[in-house]
């Protein structure tokens, strides 16, 4: 029998529960200071396995960690932890635009590491996330084990260039222009931008319909605003925003940690933009999850995490 299989029917095992809030063994609030200005960073661990913690972090930007408490699946073993990045989920939401910027964001993960005295430890981010994870992991690397990579997305120019292209290619009728022209020029009927957008959120976002718990808790507590500055688009086809210029690929490349890539079948970032990935470090471990588009811990969570699983027992 394959590990594989083992970690797969030890994860199956657990599939009545993941979709739910986890039950934290601790759970809290932790200050973050930017410009003489204090915040509030939510935390919430689950489990107290022995195995070395993992720290997720969550995408968006404006996003939360209610898709990803699927990851609760591998507190047996491990204490995972989840947290809100600042204006996100349960941390503070201050109405300031001057915060939403990369390079504050990757800054950011270091007070959370340190108020939580993470010395060896793993680290997993899922799309916005996998930049964050990547840009951090290079500038503050010390007791980082390994990085996992879900729906990487180390270079929005890359991604604006040869990967948002190809999606709009792919989507039927006049929905592109439809998207583009509102987007760009804002033109057009509303009613029918937001069923182009649509169209891809149901091809290349999630699979999963009607949507569970998790994604809905995830939309309801989403920031319109701070996704609007960092991004500037509701169909993340086109990024106006402070992500248009992004791009941490040097420092992924400069990455010599152990790394695991993953994307959905259908991902909006897709696996030939994970490929490309691949290509930066060549050294990475690489799955492709079938039956899942970009929400691969919502569309198929048995497969991811069975990869999950096994990358991080392989490395401590």
């Amino acid at each position: 029998m394959s590990n594989n299989h083992i970690h797969k029917c030890a994860i199956s095992k657990f599939n009545k529960n993941w979709f739910n809030e986890p039950i934290y063994s601790e759970e809290g609030f932790i200050p973050y200071t930017y410009k003489g200005v204090t915040y509030k960073l939510w935390y919430g661990k689950v489990g107290k396995g022995i195995k070395s913690p993992l720290l997720v972090l969550h995408g968006g930007p404006g996003g939360n960690h209610y898709n990803l408490v699927a990851f609760q699946a591998l507190a047996d073993e491990r204490v995972v932890i989840f947290y809100d990045q600042l204006g996100c989920g349960k941390s503070d939401r201050p109405e300031d635009n001057t915060l939403w910027t990369p390079e504050r964001y990757f800054d950011e993960v270091e007070t959370v590491r340190k108020k939580l005295r993470l010395n060896n430890y793993h680290l997993a981010g899922h799309s916005w996330g996998t930049t964050l994870a990547s840009a951090f992991a290079y500038k503050y690397p010390k007791g980082i084990l390994s990085i996992s990579l879900h729906s990487p997305i180390a270079s929005f120019p890359y991604y604006l260039q040869h990967v948002s292209k190809k999606l709009k290619a792919s989507l039927p009728d006049n929905a592109a222009k439809i998207i583009d022209a509102f987007e760009f020029k804002g033109e057009g009927s509303e009613k029918q931008y937001e069923e182009a957008v649509m169209e891809h959120v149901k091809r290349f976002v999630t699979r999963t319909w009607p949507l569970p718990d998790p994604m809905k808790r995830l939309i309801a507590a989403k920031n319109h605003q701070l996704h609007k500055v960092m991004v500037g688009s509701a169909s993340e086809l086109n990024v106006f925003g402070t992500l248009a210029k992004t791009d941490v690929s040097e420092y992924l490349k400069a990455i010599s940690l152990p790394i695991l890539l993953t994307c959905g079948e259908y991902d909006l970032c897709t696996p030939e933009f994970t490929r490309w990935h691949h290509s930066l470090v060549p050294h990475a471990e690489m799955h492709i999850i079938d039956k899942s588009a970009h929400m691969t811990p919502i569309d198929n969570p048995v497969s991811l995490l069975t990869f999950q699983k096994g990358f991080l027992e392989k490395k401590g």
